[in-house]
């Protein structure tokens, strides 16, 4: 009867110390099931985690970009849903791996070089499926990764979602990223191209957020991006733009020149756009020096031509700038007719007489 007990005894510590195994491997498990994309956590189902447990890209990868071209080419022949899987599950470990590579945008904004591999997945996730890469971005964007991930996230959002439904996330999320401290202490490529964000979204209300970074003098590189920003931003939603920059003394006063090449971007065939230019003009706070950058470039249509994130400029054809430049020349000489203009007289002749050259060369090349 002792042995019995003793042999019982021993067979239930057993099945106890079973139990607290398995509960363990239970806690284990349900721990890392809580984790999240941005924190290197996994949230897949035990399916799609047992046939993609063994991923280690961060550390097959040796010679860049064969790896990489030779990974893009092993997820693209699989199916989509198992690519995109793998790649999620992948980007929730947090795990990543630097390429060496500059992060560059080709036309269309196609990337020529990705300098993580969680950036080089990210891209590839766009190809493979838009909707999964909107998806997968908007969690990449909960949380800071890092300015180059948010910024080809964002582009994922912009693409993936239907235009229009996203606008003010888009927005939002790019003034995050714009604002953040420590990327903006030392600005990547993909910081820098997330500007473009507020372009495709003709961002209008960020004219405050821009205002301020182009007046850091001791940051030419802020402030070179948010003038490109601004200086598009102008000729997309003109009269809007133009109004916030009439009202916006910080700015004129900081950037005197700048603030008066924006306003020489004003057509002044609508009227609306002619109606600001008119009080911008006759304002006595105008200085000198404003005056003349305006007359001297007037009509401003320059357009830097480049490779961006999300949009694309595309050039004004000579038939079109001249026949603009001939209605543009009859309000002219109306001002100049105009007792009211009489204080700004010699800054008309100047526009004039540019203007009047453009029109005169576009007539003897056409002869």
């Amino acid at each position: 009867m002792v042995a019995y007990l003793s042999r019982l005894r021993r067979l239930l510590a057993c099945v106890f110390i079973g139990v607290l195994i398995g509960f363990a491997v239970y806690l284990f498990k349900l721990q890392n099931k809580s984790e999240s994309i941005a924190k290197g956590e996994v949230g897949e189902s035990d399916f799609h985690e047992a046939r993609v447990i063994d991923l280690k890209w961060d550390r097959e990868i040796r010679e860049i970009p064969d790896s990489l071209a030779s990974l893009r080419e092993k997820l693209s022949a699989k199916p989509r849903s198992e690519a995109v899987a793998e790649i999620e599950v992948f980007l929730r470990k947090g795990k990543d791996r630097k390429t060496g590579l500059i992060l560059k945008f080709g036309k269309g904004g196609k990337i020529k070089g990705w300098p993580t591999l969680r950036v080089f997945l990210l891209d590839l996730l766009l190809e493979l499926d838009p909707e999964a890469a909107a998806r997968i971005s908007r969690e990449i964007l909960s949380s800071k990764t890092s300015a180059d991930e948010w910024a080809i996230a964002l582009r994922n959002v912009a693409k993936g979602e239907r235009i229009g439904r996203n606008r003010d996330y888009l927005r939002t999320r790019a003034e995050e990223l714009i604002t953040n401290p420590e990327w903006q202490a030392q600005p990547s490529v993909g910081y820098l191209n997330a500007f473009d964000v507020l372009v495709y979204t003709e961002a209008i209300e960020s004219s405050p957020l821009l205002s301020g970074l182009i007046q850091q003098k001791d940051r030419r590189d802020l402030a070179h991006a948010s003038f490109l920003t601004l200086d598009r931003l102008v000729q997309l939603q003109p009269l809007d733009m133009l109004t916030r920059l009439k009202d916006d003394r910080a700015l004129q006063e900081s950037r005197p020149e700048m603030t008066a090449q924006q306003f020489a971007r004003a057509d002044l065939r609508d009227t609306s756009q002619q109606a600001i230019v008119k009080l911008w003009l006759l304002d006595p706070s105008r200085t000198q020096i404003q005056l003349h950058h305006f007359s001297a470039i007037f009509p401003n249509n320059n357009q830097l031509i480049s490779h961006n994130l999300l949009t694309s400029q595309e050039q004004v054809s000579g038939a079109d700038l001249t026949a603009h430049d001939r209605d543009v020349l009859a309000v002219i000489q109306d001002w100049k007719t105009d007792p009211v203009f009489e204080s700004r007289t010699q800054y008309l002749e100047v526009m004039a007489k540019r203007v009047s050259q453009f029109v005169e060369s576009a007539d003897s090349s056409s002869r």
